[in-house]
């Protein structure tokens, strides 16, 4: 749904997401059902891959339910506690350079709830320029995630935003699915290197055998 979005900040998860109809029917599909999701029938118009081709069977609702409340019970469970060691995986993934420091202060700076005001001291004047740059990136990237994660007042937490579960859940799932778009952009664009390294080592070897053959056949004249 969000793959021609360009700004992630702007996105608002549907309500029927966290609904245990619309899961069921994402599992199932919308055929049979007596009440149709139209947001779930869009998703598998565009997306026919993920289309349920098996049968409905009305004896089997009480498991159709279950399972639907299971997994929305196990998303949330995720959104909640794996929040911040998919974050650490994935500032460590974004920007590989980057020191474990850094990466501390930019999840503090994300999350707001370091327990001392001084963990997250990015810089002074008789800093290194590696060492700023490395401070303007983390600066950089604490606006854009927290901008994704809908804080408006920057003294605004993570933990205080768990306190409304409605809110947090929609904002956390936008969040993972930020970090996950990141993830995939960055692991194209080293493929994408690497095709062309391998293009130009392909290159520059048959370029040095040819030379090589050139040699062999101006030596062999030469003799002759």
């Amino acid at each position: 749904m969000y793959r021609e979005v360009a700004h992630m900040e702007t996105v608002e998860i549907p309500d029927e997401f966290f609904d245990k109809t619309s899961i069921r029917q994402l599992m199932l599909g919308t055929g049979e059902a007596r009440r149709e999701t139209q947001i779930v029938h869009a998703l598998h118009e565009s997306f026919a891959e993920f289309r349920f081709e098996g049968n409905r069977y009305k004896g089997d609702s009480t498991i159709y339910i279950y399972g639907a409340v299971k997994y929305l019970t196990n998303l949330r469970n995720h959104l909640t506690m794996d929040l911040e060691h998919f974050m650490i995986r994935a500032v460590f993934a974004l920007d590989p350079r980057i020191s474990r420091k850094g990466a501390q202060a930019m999840i503090n700076g994300i999350t707001k709830d370091r327990k001392r005001e001084d963990e997250v001291e990015f810089v002074d004047k008789k800093a290194s320029k590696e060492c700023m740059n490395e401070a303007s990136v983390i600066r950089a990237a604490i606006q854009e995630h927290r901008a994704v994660l809908g804080f408006v007042n920057p003294t605004e937490k993570i933990s205080e935003l768990k306190k409304d579960k409605e809110r947090y859940y929609r904002l956390v799932l936008r969040y993972f699915v930020f970090l996950d778009r990141e993830l995939e952009r960055k692991a194209e664009m080293k493929l994408s290197e690497e095709r062309i390294k391998k293009e130009w080592e392909r290159r520059a070897a048959s370029l040095m055998g040819s030379a090589s053959t050139w040699f062999q056949c101006a030596t062999s004249s030469h003799i002759l």
